[in-house]
């Protein structure tokens, strides 16, 4: 049974290995360095979880990496599809915005719900649902903007952000069942947060298990002929 645990690591080391088969570090760098310091995270983990104090401070350590490279993720997946589409103005503060949002989300939960955890562990819980929050905000708005512009689903960044916002929908509803029902919740929200990671890592490696289609200049994404590149153009226009 204690196998199961091992699964998202052993699924994290194939796909980091796909992403340096695949030489994405030079597509989505910082969705790399994620990879990368979840690999290391999880071995700091293992390492250490037989003596609680050292396991304890890797958790909340490595918690609060996860933060700051979630952040990060979200920032490049928004960067490279919105760089590729329009240069409007507006579409630079989007992402302040979704982040705004997802803290203010976070720290209105946070009011409603009190926590047992205090001092930076307390911060760092936050930060934790602040970066749900923004993952599934960014994956819905991807969902909404490919069937409006027409682009194609299978592109490396959208991978990305289906992976964190199926897996950051389920943790928020989880985390909201384990908050009302407390301990009783605890083993299942276990499993849930295991299997589910499992999948979001799964797509990231079907996604990224396929070569990037070559793009023309400043169109990493879609790879669009001129046609569909008017298309484009025409429609962010009209949204400006």
């Amino acid at each position: 049974m204690i196998f199961l645990t091992y699964i998202p690591l052993l699924l994290l080391v194939l796909l980091l290995l796909t992403l340096v088969r695949r030489r994405s570090f030079k597509i989505v760098p910082c969705f790399f360095a994620y990879a990368a310091f979840a690999v290391a995270a999880d071995i700091a983990r293992f390492a250490t979880h037989n003596h609680h104090p050292s396991y304890r401070l890797t958790y909340w350590v490595t918690e609060a990496g996860y933060d700051v490279l979630g952040m990060l993720v979200m920032y490049e997946v928004l960067r490279k599809v919105l760089g590729d589409l329009t240069r409007a103005w507006w579409s630079r503060l989007i992402f302040p915005a979704v982040l705004i949002a997802g803290i203010g989300m976070s720290v209105a939960r946070a009011n409603v719900v009190p926590s047992r955890l205090s001092g930076i562990e307390f911060y760092i819980a936050v930060g934790e649902i602040a970066v749900r929050f923004v993952q599934v905000f960014v994956f819905a708005g991807l969902v909404t903007l490919v069937p409006l512009l027409g682009l194609r689903w299978r592109q490396y960044p959208f991978g990305v952000a289906t992976g964190f916002g199926l897996y950051a929908t389920v943790m928020l509803l989880a985390t909201t069942k384990f908050s009302d029902f407390g301990t009783r919740f605890k083993l299942l929200w276990g499993w849930t947060s295991l299997v589910a990671y499992s999948v979001a890592v799964l797509i990231w490696i079907w996604f990224f298990s396929v070569p990037q289609k070559a793009s023309t200049p400043n169109s990493e994404l879609s790879a669009a002929s001129a046609g569909d590149l008017k298309q484009y153009k025409d429609a962010l226009r009209r949204m400006r």
